[in-house]
């Protein structure tokens, strides 16, 4: 701390944005400050709570920028935080963006779902959606009333859209349309004025009905019925139509909760919800998260925030703050603080009752184990047939729950035929030497799907990468259900009730259903291939072509000459491959 407490000395009373430094030269949180002398001393001079306590005890050293306003901190803080992206700092990398309704600004104008908004100019966007299935529901409902274009590449032919009154046909008409009073309809339909578009369904039900075509009528009723749910019944009585959002936010000391309802036109049409831990004042990471948020979401016209300070950051945001005091807008940020208390509240409720006890139930295997808590552990199995199509694979558990984005899949390289000790080898040596090399998490213990012979391969190759993991094996009966642990050249019984039975038994469970899976499907690519042997000009890519086309032997079987070109294999080798099934099948 003796370089630190020199520089902490040193400090300005100015404002400016600070870089925490570990021990390697890693940013790991950047921060901003009215006062920098202030604020960065009070990370190193009195108590705070565990998650500040995490960061402080690894800071090495820190460095500053001065700037002229705070505000100029706010822009500095965010733009050092895209660049490192600190493991401390509160990002939106994981944060969904919600999916939106484009009108095209095309000649012949689409109407599409999508998340993209980079290409403002070619577009006229309505949302956000909080639902992409009610975004979808919504524009199809729209492609289905109004007849715009609905291809991506306008084709050479008529399509059934055109055959249904659904599109003009710019692909045979080659006049221009005007799509004018279309365009105007929808956008007043997605701006919540739903008038027009009842009055088209209600005159297309009465003619169906008419028309005696009753399960026609009963569709458009049920459309109607539809929006009236969906739109009209989401009327607020707020006098005017600003977009606005209503900011609540709830904070423990230990955790903060962000609602923001979002309204346009006078309905409510989204509702979000986050939680973030918090490592710093309140304030610093409710600000960063607003103004990130902001940044991939549109910007209402207005702003009503209750529990915190926006007016610093107004003019980033480049919108009114306002924090009403009476009336329907204060009902609404009532609501909406009301709804991040209790979304907190309700995701405590949720880790008590399932993270908590998986948490509870590791501990207590590292006690049986007499080892450290394994919040990490990786399974290991092998799969083949005779030595045939030999694979392997590895499940990765993270605080007692299976993390699937961790999962590996092997093929064996180096071992012929059915040696299950030189493939665990093998794969081992592969796993974690690729792990030593990327500098990456070991795990807190290995799991092999089998006793002491796949345990004493992997201690073999972890002692010859000299690394120190705790291996554990679990022993199966004859219908592989989990009997003895094998660990430390000893023998451990456990009751089949026993919470850590449990975990294990589905660890093991789970890395031999992947194992299996992944064999089956190798299985049935050889085999594919395999039939595809004696058939002349079929190389590996072309059989790999085919296998990913066809996904059976009876598909390929019965395609046409045309089908196996369309798969992409020319056309004399198609020839070669419809009469080779041909002459099997006579």
């Amino acid at each position: 701390m003796g370089l630190i407490e020199e520089k902490l000395k040193l400090l300005p009373d100015l404002p400016g944005s600070y870089q925490m430094l570990d021990k390697n030269g890693v940013i790991i949180y950047v921060g901003k400050a009215k006062n920098l002398k202030n604020r960065v001393r009070s990370y190193f001079h009195g108590a705070h709570n565990a998650k500040t306590t995490k960061l402080v005890s690894e800071i090495a050293d820190f460095n500053y920028v001065i700037c002229a306003s705070e505000l100029e901190a706010y822009v500095l803080e965010i733009n050092l935080i895209k660049q490192y992206e600190p493991k401390y700092n509160i990002a939106l990398t994981d944060d969904k963006t919600y999916p939106y309704i484009a009108l095209t600004n095309e000649k012949h104008p689409r109407l599409i779902v999508t998340r993209d908004k980079r290409q403002k100019n070619k577009a006229r966007y309505f949302g956000p959606y909080p639902n992409v299935s009610a975004a979808r529901a919504t524009a199809d409902l729209l492609n289905r009333i109004y007849p715009l274009r609905k291809c991506y590449k306008i084709p050479d032919k008529p399509c059934l859209y055109y055959h249904m009154h659904q599109c003009l046909g710019p692909c045979v008409n080659k006049e221009a349309f005007d799509y004018t009073e279309y365009k105007n309809k929808i956008a007043s339909f997605l701006n919540g004025d739903a008038k027009d578009v009842l009055s088209k369904l209600n005159q297309q039900m009465e003619d169906a009905s008419i028309n005696m075509d009753f399960e026609k009528a009963i569709e458009y009723r049920d459309l109607i019925n539809s929006i009236n749910e969906t739109i009209l019944k989401q009327k607020i009585s707020i006098n005017d139509l600003t977009s606005r959002d209503y900011i609540g936010i709830y904070n423990d000391n230990d955790d903060i909760s962000i609602n923001i309802i979002i309204t346009r036109l006078g309905n409510i049409v989204q509702n979000h919800q986050t939680i973030i831990s918090l490592n710093d004042s309140a304030e610093d990471p409710i600000t960063d998260y607003i103004i990130q948020y902001y940044e991939i979401n549109n910007k209402p016209k207005e702003i009503c925030a209750l529990g915190v300070d926006l007016k610093p950051i107004e003019p980033l945001l480049e919108t009114t703050i306002i924090e009403p005091k009476n009336g329907k807008k204060k009902e609404l940020l009532d609501m909406a603080l009301y709804n991040a208390k209790f979304n907190l509240e309700n995701r405590r409720n949720i880790y008590k009752n399932t993270v908590l006890k998986k948490i509870d139930t590791i501990e207590k295997l590292g006690n049986l184990l007499n080892i450290p808590t394994p919040y990490r552990i990786e399974a290991f199995d092998n799969s083949n047939l005779f030595g045939e199509y030999p694979v392997s694979a590895m499940v990765c558990y993270i605080n007692g729950k299976a993390a699937p984005k961790e999962f590996r899949k092997y093929h064996i390289k180096s071992v012929v035929g059915a040696n299950d000790f030189e493939s665990m080898k093998e794969v081992v040596y592969r796993r974690y030497f690729r792990l030593l090399m990327e500098d990456s998490k070991m795990p807190d213990l290995i799991v092999m799907d089998g006793g002491e012979i796949q345990v004493h391969a992997c201690k073999d190759v972890l002692q010859s990468l000299n690394l120190d993991i705790p291996v554990l094996g679990i022993q199966k009966d004859d219908h592989h259900k989990a009997t003895i642990l094998f660990f430390n050249e000893e023998f451990i019984n456990i009751d089949k009730n026993d919470p850590i039975y449990l975990l294990l038994a589905d660890i093991s469970q789970r890395v031999h259903d992947f194992a299996i899976s992944f064999f089956r499907s190798e299985k049935a690519k050889g085999f594919f291939a395999s039939y595809l042997d004696n058939i002349e000009g079929l190389g590996p890519k072309r059989k790999e072509i085919l296998i990913k086309h066809f996904i059976t032997v009876d598909a390929i079987k019965n395609a046409s000459v045309e089908d196996i070109k369309k798969a992409g294999i020319p056309l004399q080798i198609a020839q070669n491959i419809y009469d080779y099934f041909k002459e099997e099948n006579k």
